[in-house]
């Protein structure tokens, strides 16, 4: 059994935030097999090497099996991932720094955006060969260094300088909803609407978007690390005006209310994984 977050080699640190590592041989009991997944802010490249998760949509009922090597663009709206019942599952996924996938793909992120596709023909038809190789590594050092072995070569074709966006897109992820449009167009050196567009192009969503959704993230991360804090205070405290703000963006961004995702939250697949590891 494993979940582990790992942090990339220093040279690919510009382009890669972290990984994570999921692995279990023991069926999951049934209420542990959807992890409900509310919108962050993330892009990723997720290595299904045994075993598979299908998506289900809860906004329209749909249940699409997810590629064995899969692109995750920027979500907007809440997913529920469904894992197969095997007992044998292993999953690696690279997860992006802000404009990273943009600078590698070469495409505007907003093509991307809500979509989880098949990776091969945007990257690499080699990632079918690299998934079966990390299916059979010996430990998560030998997995770490097949992914890095691929990913190095695809950072190295990048042609593409990381720019004010990036930065940008950084700071909003760590401090959201705290500046204006005109002050962040002008960090840029660009006008409001050109500094809109590019951050589109490359983030996959608008800046106002983007904040909302990494501070909705933040709030419901503190609240599950401080559940005795209420969640008015936990509100005010991310810079809502009330609860009922806050509430807000739960209903669009986990099709739920605050407790009810807290509760769901709770019997994702990694929580069980972490308990048998005990």
């Amino acid at each position: 059994m494993i979940y582990k977050e790992i942090l990339p080699s220093l040279g690919l640190q510009p382009f890669i935030k972290n990984y994570l590592l999921v692995g279990y041989d023991k069926p999951l009991p049934v209420n542990f097999v959807t992890q409900p997944y509310p919108t962050r802010i993330e892009q990723s490249l997720n290595f299904f090497a045994r075993g598979f998760i299908y998506n289900h949509t809860p906004y329209t009922g749909e249940s699409v099996r997810v590629s064995q090597t899969a692109l995750f663009g920027q979500q907007v709206l809440r997913l529920n991932f469904e894992t197969n019942f095997q007992p044998d599952f292993l999953m690696l996924m690279v997860i992006f720094q802000a404009g990273a996938l943009n600078r590698i793909l070469g495409i505007p992120s907003q093509e991307l955006t809500t979509q989880f596709c098949d990776a091969e023909p945007l990257l690499s038809a080699e990632l079918r060969q690299v998934n079966d190789l990390i299916a059979n590594a010996k430990g998560e050092n030998e997995i770490i260094g097949i992914a890095e072995e691929f990913l190095w070569r695809k950072v190295k074709q990048v042609k593409t300088q990381p720019n004010g966006i990036d930065r940008i897109g950084e700071l909003l992820t760590t401090h959201p909803n705290r500046f204006s449009l005109d002050w962040l167009a002008d960090q840029a050196c660009l006008s409001p609407r050109q500094f809109e567009r590019r951050f589109t192009d490359r983030m996959g969503v608008g800046p106002k978007l983007y904040s909302r959704i990494s501070r909705f993230y933040q709030t419901f991360q503190y609240k599950e690390a401080h559940p005795h804090t209420d969640w008015l205070t936990v509100a005010l405290y991310f810079g809502y005006t009330d609860y009922y703000h806050l509430a807000k963006d739960f209903k669009q961004f986990a099709n739920s209310t605050p407790n009810m995702m807290l509760q769901q939250y709770a019997h994702r697949p990694e929580v069980m994984v972490k308990f048998l590891m005990q």
